[in-house]
């Protein structure tokens, strides 16, 4: 048994926390009548009461300038100037837009701002002439009331779009979050990857922090449909987003969460004590997006009759009489069955439209402020019977207890359903029928019609003909004779479902149905014992509730046999998840002003608990589409669940220090456990019985600008910081510390058990040891702004998987025996390039770039590539890689090794296809080339004319695995966005644009759609295959796998991997504000814009935007999900 010290410890600090926020909950309710009665008493009448600061004495200065309007250069009265990071050293300008302050003579610079304009930091470089020039909020935001060392990129949200933040991370942050589409389903949100890729075999995406609060954003969580994520921050509004910061270094807070970065989400509190009342209402529709372009019924018949004539049984076949697509006799009385022209994907898309509703009210007194919150969304997807609908309902307060007490108190609802079907391919079918629409509209036979023939008598022709029923879709009953869909059973391959009734069939709340809720409860009391000592606890409760439906309908679909199953058609499945976070955060905070020299400390204790549980159950062959319930009558019952619970356990110390606000100096230690830790784990610390993990960081700052001996008057702002820390990642497998069994079915009757795992009581955190340096840079009247970071990590005791010995029956148990690392650098830039009374223009781009290497991996994993002799025989070690290979919608196409970066696809390089017999005769070392088929007597086959010309690396005369080389890199050389914003009066025109450069994709469904072997359509690409000797082509011949010349021209090789780069315009957005300011009304404004309006790419997909998962490996392939579409948004916004 596993030592259960540490569990004990944290629970123990649990009901410590429990009860701290007992004592709370019991101020909240007595502080709510303390207001009421105040509220009675004073009538209405607020009475603010003014506290004394005793200030310490110093040596003071005076400091005086002007205040000018950047755009008018006139000067500004009642702007706000105040000593930097210290506002009880405050003074106001006059009519003449003149101040003077008197300020200790330690402070070194000043902090302007007024309402309307950007705040601004301005160095003390003498007693007189400290002039300043402010910018209006039109443009972006340069300073704030201090200096910040950390690597931290900041987007405010306002007047939002998108359905989920990422959105809006995409267009304004892409360079500092590398963020990858999920596709163009509703709320599906992106992939994130911050500082490149910092895991192989985990989570390798950031932390998201919402409100103080750790959220399991349950990436390795699984879902029923097919192409659908179940994504955690679709449960937030992005209208009750404040701001979001993307976190890069700073993250040893985290302890073992941060090593892939923070992303650090703030929602939106009561700032105003006046009634203010904002509603938005905004909606729009996106068109129906591009597919793939197939073979119409003429060049599908031709191909398939090609096809078939490679049969190895075509010659017993030609006579049959189901052919009936070869039959080309009108008066042939099935005629019309195989002599239609349909475009499949047609009418499986829509022009989809979207609503938004939201209000938001917030208001209060010197007692409690509040903001309160509800909204609710529904999108409709361009593919049809897909919607998404959210319901969010938030309430925000900031209570004052007593004089030196005070409590923050939230609570949120949401609620978000979606009725789906399957999206894209997936990685195979060995366990179902194919059941997502939009490949169904590729790959079915376009000589079909959608619709079902019924036989009539003609009473003129006197013999009975087929009439098209349109009221009907054709396939509905697999048994019925002729059933043109059935063709394909023919040939070694299974019939294909009819779209159309999977779409009519499938719909309801009890067939293709997922909905999730969210309860969330957040309590943070703060008590101030002095100025400078804080005490802080931060206690929440988040409950997650997910249950999901699935059905693929018996009418229309095909029985079809699965190998260790039977004949399935029909399948129904059901998954139900739950997950409880219990959070708790106790702080003190202690800060220290002693003349020029400044301190902060804070440290504390952080607890978590997650606890997550889910069940699902499928089954087959229900014969009633309108009961589709799981019951004992189905076939191959299956079952099963998960019940997990973990406790994370950290104490963390964070120290502060800067002089005269011109060096800074910050440094920081976190000690981390978790249940997920093994009993032995390697590093870190001992104690209490358990192993702790240890992140230190240290950072440090230098503001050059503010040095005395620093005169260069057209640089406003110059920062270097630099600093080394470490940070973990504890995305452990749940049983990696375990040895345990599990319930397998044998011929799916006989149950037992199974040794799923070998326990690893080492197992342990990674830890990324994070070097960074940046500069910061404001110029010519801070006209223009750049900033540059550089990174470099190295992740240590790396999870992987190593190989362990047969007897055992495991292939490999989990270890910390790998390493990667990770170099790169970030570039921002920002221009105010118009600055008028009525005119404003500024752009800008950011660009981020990393390399990454895997550096180490377990000695186990090891690739041997043999040269084979002239008979195929292995003659000795060609070439040896240290690493392995993944199936990933492949065999063996994704590459970990030493050396290589992250998820790079390996496979075979070609040089196109041999156009006749005598340049395929030459082009190996024993004539032709060779193909090995593993066969005693018959070792190989030839490539011929029209085969693939693929490239013999190590020149053995054989095409084998020997010959599997890197053939792409999904990770691109940079990213980032390019932006725009003009206004003029009260117009505003945004333009975002979103790019990746030298990345690749490997376009899986192209692979499926071309590769010449299946009763599948396939693009109009196969139109040019190889048909003749001496033709010029691109595209091998057509070849059934059955055939005796068969030589896989289909396998996975450059054919498929296609430059991924891309530039997208992304929003294109026009505002008007209203002049408006009456005494109800204080503003209103319209907006319209357009998304996704264009991309250049040389990739032939319909969107080089593309992840199929959350793991590593699967970034940058193409499985065919819906693509994002061109859509448009008008809205108006009232302010009352």
């Amino acid at each position: 048994m596993k030592d259960n010290r540490i569990e004990q410890l944290m629970h123990w600090a649990l009901r410590a926390s429990l009860c701290l926020f007992m004592l709370s909950g019991t101020n909240i309710l007595l502080a709510q009548d303390d207001i009421s009665a105040e509220e009675e008493m004073l009538e209405d009448t607020v009475q603010k009461k003014v506290k004394k600061v005793v200030l310490p004495t110093y040596e003071m200065k005076s400091v005086s300038g002007k205040i000018y309007d950047a755009a008018t250069g006139e000067a500004m009265a009642g702007v706000r100037v105040q000593a930097l990071s210290n506002s009880y050293y405050t003074a106001m300008t006059d009519e003449n837009g003149a101040y003077t302050i008197s300020v200790p003579k330690f402070v070194t610079a000043l902090y302007i701002s007024v309402s309307g304009y950007n705040g601004m930091q301005i160095p003390i470089k003498g007693e007189t002439g400290q002039d300043a020039k402010l910018y209006t909020t039109h443009f972006k935001e340069l300073y704030k009331d201090g200096t910040s060392i950390f690597s931290v990129s900041e987007a405010k949200i306002e007047n939002s779009s998108a359905l989920t933040v990422e959105g809006d991370l995409e267009n304004k942050l892409n360079s500092s979050v590398r963020t990858i589409s999920r596709g163009g389903t509703p709320a599906q949100g992106v992939a994130m990857f911050i500082n490149g890729i910092n895991s192989l075999n985990t989570n390798a995406q950031p932390l998201v922090v919402v409100d103080g609060v750790e959220w399991d954003m349950q990436y390795d969580r699984g879902t029923i449909h097919q192409g659908f994520v179940n994504n955690i921050l679709s449960m937030l509004d992005v209208d009750d987003i404040a701001d979001v910061q993307v976190l890069k270094n700073g993250t040893a807070l985290y302890g073992s969460k941060g090593s892939n970065g923070v992303v650090i989400i703030t929602t939106r509190r009561g700032t105003s004590m006046a009634t203010r009342i904002n509603a938005r209402i905004y909606g729009g529709f996106e068109t129906t997006p591009s597919y793939t372009s197939v073979m119409n019924a003429n060049q599908y018949r031709s191909y398939l009759s090609e096809l078939v004539g490679t049969y190895k049984d075509s010659e017993d076949q030609s006579d049959n009489f189901h052919i009936g697509f070869l039959n080309e006799d009108p008066s042939y009385v099935y005629y019309p069955l195989y002599h239609n022209n349909t475009d499949w994907s047609d009418k499986l898309y829509r022009t989809a439209y979207t609503q938004n509703y939201k209000i938001n009210v917030q208001g209060g007194d010197e007692v409690a402020m509040y903001n309160l919150s509800l909204g609710y969304s529904v999108a409709d997807a361009s593919a049809r019977m897909n919607k998404f609908d959210r319901l969010n309902l938030r309430f925000n307060t900031d209570i004052k207890l007593l004089d030196n007490l005070y409590t923050a108190f939230d609570l949120a609802y949401g609620r978000v359903s979606y009725n789906l079907r399957d999206n894209g391919w997936a990685e195979n079918y060995n366990a179902d029928n194919i059941a997502s629409p939009n490949v169904l509209g590729l790959i079915q036979a376009p000589f079909l019609s959608p619709y079902t023939y019924v036989v009539t008598w003609d009473p003129v022709a006197k013999k009975n003909v087929l009439t098209q029923d349109r009221n009907v879709y054709s396939g509905k009953y697999f048994s019925d004779s002729p059933n043109p869909f059935t063709f394909a059973s023919n040939y070694e391959d299974y019939a294909l479902a009819n779209p159309y009734w999977i779409l009519r069939n499938g719909k309801g709340n009890n067939k293709n149905f997922q909905e999730q809720t969210q309860f969330l409860l957040n309590v943070a009391p703060r008590y101030e014992i002095t100025p400078e000592l804080t005490i802080t606890d931060r206690f929440s409760y988040i409950l997650n509730r997910t249950s999901e439906k699935y059905y693929l309908p018996y009418n229309g679909t095909p029985e079809r046999f699965i190998e260790g199953l039977g004949t399935v058609s029909s399948s129904i499945k059901s998954m139900f998840g739950k997950e409880t976070t219990i959070f708790n955060d106790f702080r003190i905070d202690w800060k220290k002003q002693m003349a020029e020299h400044y301190l902060n400390v804070f440290g504390g204790m952080r607890l978590s608990n997650y606890t997550y549980s889910n069940s699902y159950a499928s089954g087959y062959n229900n014969s009633n589409d309108k009961m589709p319930n799981l019951s004992y009558n189905l076939s191959y019952l299956s079952y099963g669940g998960t019940n997990d619970t973990w406790i994370n356990m950290a104490y963390y110390l964070n120290a502060s220090y800067n002089y005269k606000n011109r060096y800074f100096l910050n440094g920081l230690v976190t000690m981390e456990s978790s249940s997920r830790f093994g009993e032995e784990a390697d590093g870190g610390v001992k104690l209490f019985g358990v192993s702790w993990g240890l992140f230190p960081s240290i950072q440090a700052g230098w503001l050059i600008s503010s040095e005395d001996w620093f005169k260069a008057d057209w640089v406003n702002y110059l920062k270097l910081t630099a600093g080394y820390e470490e940070s973990g990642n504890d995305n452990i497998d749940y049983y990696a510390a375990r040895t345990y069994f599990e319930n397998i079915k044998f011929l799916n009757t006989a149950t037992g058990l199974q040794l799923a795992n070998i326990a690893n009581p080492k197992i342990r955190w990674e830890t990324n040891h994070r070097f960074n340096v940046g500069l910061q840079a404001n110029l010519f009247n801070n006209r223009l702004s750049i900033g540059g970071e550089f990174f470099y990590n190295k992740v240590t005791n790396l999870l992987t998987k190593k190989e362990v010995s047969y007897i055992t029956g495991l292939a490999n148990m989990w270890t910390n025996e790998g390493e990667l690392s990770n170099i790169g650098a970030e570039v921002s830039l920002n221009a105010v390039l118009l600055n008028t009374k009525d005119w404003k223009w500024q752009a800008g781009f950011s660009l981020g770039h990393y390399k990454n290497e895997i550096k180490e991996l377990p000695s186990t994993d090891v690739i041997r590539l043999y040269n084979l002799d002239e008979n195929g025989q292995r003659a000795g070690i060609y070439k040896t890689i240290k690493g392995y290979t993944s199936s990933v919608y492949g065999q063996d196409n994704v590459l970990t090794a030493t050396g290589y970066a992250a998820g790079v696809f390996y496979g075979y390089k070609t040089k196109g296809v041999f156009s006749s017999d005598a340049e395929a005769s030459t082009a190996g070392k024993y004539g032709y080339l060779k193909y090995p088929t593993g066969v005693t007597g018959n070792p190989s086959r030839d490539f011929k004319a029209g085969d693939v010309h693929f490239v013999d690396v190590n020149g053995d005369g054989w095409i084998s695995e020997a010959d599997m080389v890197k053939i792409g890199d999904p990770n691109p050389d940079i990213y980032g966005n390019i932006f725009t914003s003009l206004s003029w009066k009260h117009f505003t025109l945004d333009v975002n644009f979103k790019y990746s450069l030298g990345n690749d994709i490997y376009n899986y469904q192209r692979a499926q759609l071309e590769q010449g072997n299946t009763v599948w359509n396939q693009t109009t690409a196969l139109v040019n295959r190889w048909t003749y000797d001496g033709q010029k082509t691109d595209v091998p011949r057509v070849m059934s796998t059955t055939s005796d010349e068969w030589v896989n021209n289909e396998r996975f090789s450059d054919r498929w991997i296609e430059d991924g780069s891309y530039l997208k315009l992304k929003k294109v957005r026009l505002t008007y504000k209203l002049p408006l300011s009456l005494s109800w009304l204080q503003g209103i404004t319209v907006f319209g814009e357009v998304n996704n309006v264009f991309t250049i790419s040389k990739y032939l997909g319909e969107d080089p935007e593309v992840s199929v998962g959350n793991s590593v490996l699967y970034q940058g392939i193409d499985a065919g999900y819906l693509p994002q579409s061109f859509n448009c948004n008008f809205g108006v916004t009232l302010n009352l």
